[in-house]
């Protein structure tokens, strides 16, 4: 029985749970797929505005299909990285919602490489995150070390791929790798806390942020005229001078 991937939406903000058999959930090349296909169809509802990943069970994702690599030629490496790579850069360049990794448990490998494609991190206080590929023999191969290196730097980043030691929730906060360490069972609170925030701000300024961000530098000054020109940039400048709550 394969890891599901679960859709469910409360007003603007929407879930993706990773529901694997006895809560250890994989993140096989079948799951990468499902994942983009709800990316599609999410894309679609202008309603949803957060989304949250997160793991049911033991495990947020314990990482990819071991057996699955396993069972593959020498010569599949390649085709098996460009798949798992275009398939976290869509999740990394989904600018119709910002995405949080409510991280519940285990995230290793290509868990935490999903992890980092997200625009932010919360993690349980019980859990781990790593990349233990070089244990394996591998690497991490869908974005994780340039994700890694963005993230922590030069130094840090090459440790944490050349040793592929697991990080406990607290430690990854206090370095960066992620946004926020909690209490596991708060988890979900802390990240739809976290969504509130978001959705307090201006829903076009939001997203022309976060086309920024995801885009090329000089995509800046446009994204900055699209949120200015709009109603809402208009508005959140209004209610500033007459020092009240904008109206969204």
């Amino acid at each position: 029985m394969a890891t599901e991937v679960v859709f469910e939406k409360q007003g603007p903000i929407g879930r993706i749970t990773f529901a694997g058999p006895n809560g250890i959930n994989i993140l096989s090349t079948s799951v990468v797929q499902a994942l983009t296909d709800r990316l599609d169809e999410i894309a679609k509802d202008p309603e949803v505005r957060v989304l949250i990943l997160t793991g049911a069970g033991k495990t947020f994702l314990a990482g990819a299909d071991i057996a699955e690599m396993s069972d593959a030629p020498a010569d599949a490496g390649k085709g098996f990285s460009e798949h798992g790579q275009a398939g976290l850069a869509k999740l990394a360049g989904f600018t119709h919602a910002v995405t949080i990794a409510a991280i519940n448990g285990a995230a290793f490998g290509g868990g935490c490489e999903l992890a980092l494609a997200c625009d932010l991190r919360v993690i349980s206080d019980k859990a781990k995150i790593g990349m233990p590929e070089v244990k394996l023999g591998l690497i991490p191969g869908w974005g994780g070390t340039q994700r890694t290196l963005a993230l922590l730097g030069p130094g840090r980043a090459r440790r944490m791929i050349f040793t592929g030691g697991a990080l406990p929730g607290d430690l990854a906060a206090e370095i960066g790798l992620v946004n926020q360490c909690v209490p596991g069972d708060g988890l979900i609170a802390a990240a739809e806390e976290l969504a509130n925030q978001i959705l307090a701000c201006g829903p076009t300024a939001v997203r022309c942020a976060k086309k920024a961000i995801c885009a090329a530098d000089a995509a800046e000054a446009d994204a900055f005229g699209e949120a200015f020109a709009s109603d809402q940039g208009r508005e959140g400048l209004k209610a500033f001078l007459e020092k009240r709550k904008p109206n969204w």
